[in-house]
């Protein structure tokens, strides 16, 4: 019988390939490990994200807010940029590499015969590292979708669906109603459901009176907050993220609100990482993020160049929002990220092509970083972007 793995990264390495498909959609075998894990209801109050930008975001507003209200909270968010352990974070303090290989251990023992994927055990884990600490409020931030992805094996008190645009085709259907529908699914009966953008698709709507949730649109309501957080678009996260906890009466002051904004802490979302010349990481790899990043370069102007590392997946569908940073980034320097999803060089040479000024071309992320540091001068800046990868290897080094 092959032994358990001791260490989190042996257990990363396992996970990797002991399913045998990445992303594989469907509650039935998640359910059942849920079951045997007697994990119902892991928090006083649970909160579940979905959207197709803006999820990771809202978490970490709530949980700030949360936090500053003496509520201790853990947020369960995927990717992660550097380190698996951002991952499960409990008052804001990611948890030790201890405590997962103890809820891996557990999952391991409750798989009575099952086989889960990497996704599958981290959505557990997480669950039981939230009971074990006696959270009052867990943030369950979904994957992919909503309706088919593990974080929706829990019933949630209130559903927030942040964003909707085409994104995962392969997996969410082509249009915005079948996206829609698929992240209406963690909706539930006699609970709030929060949408946090402008026209929200007719599917999430249907769905919602279907099953009777209590669905609220957001943006009727926006407010403005002052904030750490950079970029236009933060302030609609910051307006759902609001109306949810005041939603669910939690004992929240506006004070507590207030402070809670000024010390959200947001990695990889235009996050200044050096100056001289100034570098930016934002994991924007879809048309709706492209969309917002390119008007947050153009209404922020430097005296200098923009330069661009940047990487891609291929399933991103580039050809359709490539052409925004036409006017705004001056030299692209792009490579290939380490993943089986990723888009070639060659193909993202030629989507590139009619929009570029200037491209080089490099063998990985890091000498494309190295050389876009070599090209620039101080008043030049420096912007990676196209894929949570592609920042990763960037800080990485």
């Amino acid at each position: 019988m092959e032994k358990s793995p001791k260490s989190l990264p042996q257990w990363l390495d396992k996970l990797e390939t002991s399913h045998n498909k990445k992303i594989d959609l469907g509650l039935d075998r998640v359910r059942k490990v849920y079951n045997y894990l007697n994990l119902e209801k892991v928090a006083d109050t649970i909160i579940t994200v979905a959207g197709t930008n803006g999820k990771g975001s809202t978490v970490n507003i709530l949980s700030s807010i949360c936090h500053q209200a003496n509520l201790k909270v853990g947020a369960f968010t995927s990717p992660h940029i550097q380190k698996y352990n951002e991952r499960i974070c409990i008052n804001n303090i990611e948890v030790s590499d201890s405590e997962i290989v103890k809820a891996f251990e557990l999952i391991e023992e409750n798989l009575n015969g099952i086989s889960l994927s990497y996704f599958e055990y981290s959505t557990l884990a997480a669950l039981i590292i939230f009971k074990n600490n006696h959270v009052d409020v867990a943030l369950l931030e979904v994957g992919l979708g909503g309706r088919l992805d593990s974080v929706n094996v829990v019933d949630t008190d209130c559903a927030i669906i942040t964003t909707i645009d085409i994104d995962h085709t392969d997996w969410l259907g082509e249009d915005i109603e079948s996206i829609g529908f698929e992240k209406a699914g963690i909706m539930r009966t006699n609970k709030p459901a929060i949408y946090g953008d402008t026209n929200c698709p007719q599917s999430i709507i249907d769905y919602a009176n279907k099953i009777k949730a209590e669905l609220i649109l957001t943006q009727s309501q926006i407010e403005s907050y002052q904030t750490n957080l950079i970029g236009n678009y933060q302030q609609k996260n910051i307006n759902t993220a609001i109306i949810a906890l005041k939603t669910l009466s939690l004992s929240i002051s506006q004070k507590d609100i207030e402070k809670g904004l000024k010390k959200v802490k947001l990695k990889g979302r235009l996050q200044t990482i050096s100056i001289n010349p100034e570098v930016i990481i934002d994991v924007s790899h879809n048309e709706q993020a492209a969309i917002e990043l390119a008007n947050w370069l153009k209404e922020n102007t430097i005296p200098g160049k923009t330069l661009a590392v940047f990487s891609v997946l291929d399933d991103k569908n580039v050809d359709k929002w490539l052409s925004y940073f036409r006017h705004v980034i001056d030299v692209w320097c792009i490579s290939q990220v380490d993943s089986y999803r990723a888009m070639p060089k060659q193909e993202l040479l030629i989507n590139l092509s009619e929009s570029a000024r200037l491209i080089t071309s490099f063998d990985s992320i890091k000498k494309a970083f190295d050389g876009a540091q070599a090209m620039s001068k101080e008043n030049d800046r420096i912007i990676v972007f196209g894929s949570f990868y592609t920042v990763s290897e960037v800080l990485a080094g």
